[in-house]
């Protein structure tokens, strides 16, 4: 039994014509393979079996999927979304400072000043989520989840855009890795489950920066300027 990658047609990603040997040993596989990926995206197998992406994926794979739709569809936040709460609740910890959510360019000037000890935390836990799904034999749904999370975030980039939206779109990407990876643990306790939100909806949670907590969102997309319901400054 092989799989194949396929769009909501059921077609190849990367033809647009009926899917082709040699194809993967597992709907997992495929998705790691895939050269292109549009939204919604699924398996195939050669008895016309389908399997999506949450099944593909194994325990926490509902979680990655609706993260991934997120990414590829750009939704606006619901009117309810707690910006504050969300933020504070970092990957590196609880942080209490005053939320003030800035443009992309303001932004990219914060990152200069993140604080270096927070940042460290952040890094060495958004790589400890590997060891235990590939000790679980997860190895192959983990390449497959981050492998559809770098092809849909960062298709949109425009290279000929403001330079600010390119560094956002790196460092939302390097969040969207943690966040990916720890929602394949399927674990109570997620670090990056609430900034995984933030970036899903287009946000750059960038972190403390002098006394300051700092989210970047950019007003410039398709959906144009956004608002959320902030009690906090704003710059």
């Amino acid at each position: 039994m092989t799989w194949h990658a396929v769009d909501g047609a059921g077609l190849a990603l990367a033809t647009g014509r009926p899917p082709q040997p040699p194809g993967a040993t597992s709907p997992a596989a495929a998705l790691a393979a895939a050269p292109v990926a549009t939204w919604p995206i699924t398996t195939v197998a050669d008895d016309r079996r389908r399997v999506d992406v949450a099944e593909a994926l194994g325990p926490g794979g509902t979680r990655v999927a609706v993260l991934l739709e997120h990414i590829a569809t750009h939704p606006s936040p619901p009117p309810d979304l707690d910006l504050a709460a969300l933020a504070r609740a970092t990957p590196g910890g609880p942080v209490a400072h005053q939320l003030v959510a800035v443009g992309l360019a303001e932004a990219v000037k914060a990152t200069a000043h993140v604080d270096k000890a927070w940042l460290a935390v952040v890094d060495r836990c958004r790589t400890e989520a590997r060891a235990p799904l590939v000790a679980a034999g997860r190895g192959t749904e983990l390449e497959a989840a981050l492998h559809l999370a770098m092809l849909l975030a960062t298709g949109p980039v425009d290279e000929g855009g403001p330079a600010e939206a390119r560094v956002a779109s790196g460092a939302r990407l390097w969040l969207l890795g943690g966040a990916v990876a720890w929602a394949l643990v399927d674990d109570d306790v997620d670090p990056f489950e609430s900034w995984g939100d933030l970036v899903s909806y287009g946000m750059w949670p960038v972190g403390p920066v002098d006394g300051r907590l700092v989210v970047g969102i950019d007003t410039t997309t398709d959906s144009g300027p956004q608002t959320f319901p902030l009690t906090t400054a704003r710059t």
